[in-house]
């Protein structure tokens, strides 16, 4: 349960409970706080007309006659289903959550002002051309909009929070943008965990466990690093605490896209398809939209907060993506002088940029907070350190500075929107051109047949190449060198193999230029690949059995490896002998109805603790696998070997072998799923363990409360191997956190309709009818069709609210 509720909604459990009931029963409590999709408005910030049809689903088909009124009007419709996500989002990033939630929020401000998300925000809107900055104001104006006409009947959060948002702006767009960047942003998290792992085991042993792909260069591992100081995990146990509070939770933040050309077309034209995997929540993270501006057509899913289709379509190209796992942020080893206003480079001492900064607090008296910064960045070792690794107060903490990329000014919105806008890959190919973070693997493919991709990101240069580790920050050799020019960035133009796919993998193997050393496991894209290269033609209705597959081909490769390790042994009990049995005839599809991935993943699950935990300890284990991909790679990377010393147990006299491990852990596995549920192994379906809840940021305050505002739990099948992303937590197994946001399929040979789904629904009203009217859908495998032909379709939509010029200042 998330504590901070109970001391910040500032209303008791019974007045909750109270509010909620007439809430339910009261017709006009109900409608008042419901947006209105029926009607005028008026407002002297369009040019023209502009009709806002709805269809019975509540996704908006935006009709209007310049592009400044169709983004008015999609700052209207963003505001009227998701102001509270989109209000919720942009405080975290300015750190302003305190003014609503009070002092329990504070780490979270004190971390994002540290950062300096609001300036780099700032910086960015600067650097914007005028046709973006004219765009931001329409959809600012759309937003504020509603608010001026809806202040009395705002959405429910706000009446219980007890507080009115602000007016939005520009730089609100751009703040959202930023937290994405940060959201996607995972590398960094491992840098401190591989550096302690160095810390404690030394460089030798700490290599064996650190993940590695053979296109990778070797890492490099500096001497001094083992003598550094300790860092203390203020920054990176602050951001998990932020990341639950929010509801992003999950570390498989990548997702699948591919795409075929005619020829491998059953259609015979290009099919793209696409399913980011994100952080599930109610209401959900996408909002679909239909915007017609003039004579040109953009359709596909938006991200509430931001003014652009960020997934979809036009009238002539599609785009699709998913995280590169870009490594574009780095920690360094600061030395302060005794006065702490000065850092060591090249033996001189260099004067810190100092500026302090406010934090206000609610019914608290406001928080100075100081921020000191090297020419690299902020320092974040002094966010919130209540919380150190290490408990040994005579251990001197390190002082960290971080660089991060998305710190830089950078112009991703006017990239969308030239992207939004473009005609034909070239136009596509110079859109990327300044898009730097998050870092996305873009896919690509047009109505004249083309199919592309194309890296964008902005990639560091640095004198070591595989970097993974935090780095001595009293010499510049550790410094950035620039960044990779786009023109040498990895791109794909109609491979001759006639489609591409990536999976958060490295998808140009002979790209010399680090870009990470996180990709996934390799399963998702083996299976792909597979998928794609077995049938000569594919279809739309192809690619959404594809969408929904359930095979794992990690699990075809480790599972092996357990009958192996059993194959001489004697065995006496039933549930084991009925175990291995299953396991020799498992498809390794997780299906939710089967008990066969209930036992595989619990068998892994022990498999990593007994590997690890012995010299690790619980503390460092639990940090190490974290990322979830992580350990899974690395126990891949150990069973190639049958003498690797991580698999015996320091803490016995014997020397355990890799197979005795093995053993060892799904007889733990068996022994605990007996404990917890009972000895009828056919009882133990997948989809009893593995649920998922589509949650509220209020999720926790109330079981009767949550029942309302949550959707769910649900039994559902997949795994993080597998292509429909089924995540759990290997610290807090093995509830379904993380997988397919939505998923879209667009075939060129239809060109006026679109696939897709979304894991709830367009409101954000947790008491509208849209809140949760395509969850059904989305857990059977099923899909909507959106046609982009708004005049062809007018008379067929359910709703129509027209805004209308006036003269007047509104």
């Amino acid at each position: 349960m998330k504590t901070w509720h109970k001391i910040t909604i500032g209303l008791g459990i019974t007045f909750i409970v109270l509010l909620i009931s007439i809430i339910i029963f009261s017709k006009n409590v109900l409608s008042n706080s419901l947006p209105e999709y029926d009607g005028q408005i008026e407002s002297s910030q369009v040019n023209e007309q502009v009709e806002i049809f709805r269809d019975s689903l509540a996704i908006p088909y935006i009709l209007a006659k310049n592009d400044l009124d169709a983004y008015f009007a999609l700052g209207y419709t963003h505001a009227q289903e998701r102001l509270f996500q989109m209000d919720f989002i942009r405080r975290a990033g300015a750190g302003r959550l305190s003014e609503v939630f009070g002092k329990k929020t504070l780490p979270y401000d004190k971390m994002f002002k540290t950062l300096g998300i609001y300036q780099a925000a700032e910086l960015s809107l600067a650097n914007l051309d005028k046709y973006t900055i004219e765009i931001l104001q329409a959809y600012a104006n759309g937003i504020n909009k509603y608010l001026e006409e809806n202040s009395g009947k705002l959405p429910l959060e706000f009446a219980l929070l007890n507080y009115h948002p602000n007016k939005w702006k520009p730089i609100h767009s751009l703040i959202i943008a930023k937290m994405l960047a940060w959201e996607l942003n995972i590398s960094w998290w491992t840098d401190f965990s591989f550096t302690h792992l160095i810390q404690k085991f030394g460089k030798e042993k700490a290599k064996e466990i650190l993940p590695d792909f053979e296109q990778n260069q070797n890492y490099i591992i500096s001497n001094k690093l083992t003598a550094a100081s300790n860092i203390a995990l203020g920054l990176v146990e602050t951001d998990k605490s932020f990341r639950k509070f929010m509801g992003f939770e999950g570390t498989h933040i990548g997702s699948n896209n591919w795409v075929v050309n005619g020829k491998r077309s059953s259609s015979g034209k290009p099919i793209i398809a696409n399913d980011p995997h994100l952080a599930f929540q109610a209401p959900a993270r996408w909002y679909l939209a239909v915007i017609k501006a003039g004579d040109k057509t953009t359709a596909g899913f938006t991200l509430p907060g931001l003014p652009a289709v960020v997934i979809g379509k036009n009238d002539n190209i599609s785009w699709v993506v998913t995280n590169v796992m870009a490594d574009d942020a780095d920690f360094y080893f600061e030395t302060l002088d005794s006065s702490k206003t000065n850092y060591l480079l090249n033996e001189k001492w260099v004067k810190l940029k100092t500026y302090t900064d406010t934090i206000f607090i609610k019914d608290e008296l406001p928080e100075l907070l100081n921020i000191k910064a090297t020419h690299r960045g902020p320092i974040i070792s002094d966010i919130h350190p209540y919380n150190f690794l290490y408990k040994n107060k005579k251990r001197k903490n390190a002082t960290v500075s971080i660089r991060w990329t998305a710190l830089d000014k950078s112009t991703e919105l006017a990239s969308f929107l030239a992207i939004n806008n473009a005609s034909n890959y070239n136009q596509f190919k110079e859109a990327l051109r300044y898009f730097y973070a998050p870092g996305q693997n873009f896919v690509y493919a047009d109505k004249f047949g083309n199919i592309a991709y194309i890296c964008g990101a902005r990639l560091p240069i640095r004198e070591n190449i595989a970097p993974s580790l935090v780095y001595d920050g009293t010499t510049s050799v550790s410094d950035w060198k620039g960044f990779v020019s786009y023109d040498n960035m990895p791109k794909l133009f109609n491979p001759s193999n006639g489609f591409i796919a990536t999976a958060n993998n490295k998808v140009v193997q002979n790209f010399t230029q680090h870009i990470s050393n996180l990709w996934e496991p390799d399963s998702r894209i083996n299976r792909i690949s597979e998928l794609l290269s077995k049938k000569a033609v594919h279809s739309a209705s192809d690619f959404m059995n594809y969408q929904n597959d359930y095979y794992s081909d990690y699990a075809a490769k480790l599972t092996p490896l357990i009958l192996d390790a059993f194959k001489n042994a004697a065995i006496k009990d039933k549930n084991l002998q009925l175990a291995l049995k299953l396991l020799k005839r498992w498809d390794f599809t997780f299906s939710a109805e089967s008990q066969t991935p209930s036992i595989y993943t619990r068998f892994l699950q022990k498999l990593i603790y007994n590997t690890f935990a012995d010299e690790m300890g619980k503390t460092y284990l639990k940090e190490y696998s974290f990322i979830a991909n992580i350990p899974y790679r690395v126990i891949m990377q150990l069973l190639k070997q049958d003498n690797s010393k991580w698999f015996d147990n320091v803490k016995t006299n014997n020397y355990e072998t890799k197979n005795d491990i093995i053993r060892k852990s799904l007889v733990d596995a068996l022994t605990e799923l007996e404990k917890e549920n009972s000895k009828d192994l056919y009882l133990w379906q997948w989809g009893n363990f593995h649920t998922v809840t589509f949650k509220h940021s209020f999720s926790g305050v109330n079981g009767f409360l949550d029942k309302i505002i949550n959707i769910g739990p649900f039994p559902i099948g997949g795994d993080g191997t597998t292509i429909n992303n089924g995540e759990y937590s290997f610290n807090e197994p093995f509830s379904n956190h993380l997988g397919p946001s939505m998923r879209y399929i667009y075939d060129f040979n239809d060109p006026e309709n679109f696939t897709c789904i979304l894991p709830t629904g367009q409101s954000g009203h947790f008491l509208s009818e849209h809140y949760k009217d395509m969850t059904e859908k989305w857990l059977k495998g099923k899909y909507i069709k959106v046609n982009t032909n708004i005049e062809k379709n007018i008379e067929l939509y359910k709703n129509r609210l027209t805004i209308l010029k006036n003269n007047s200042k509104n």
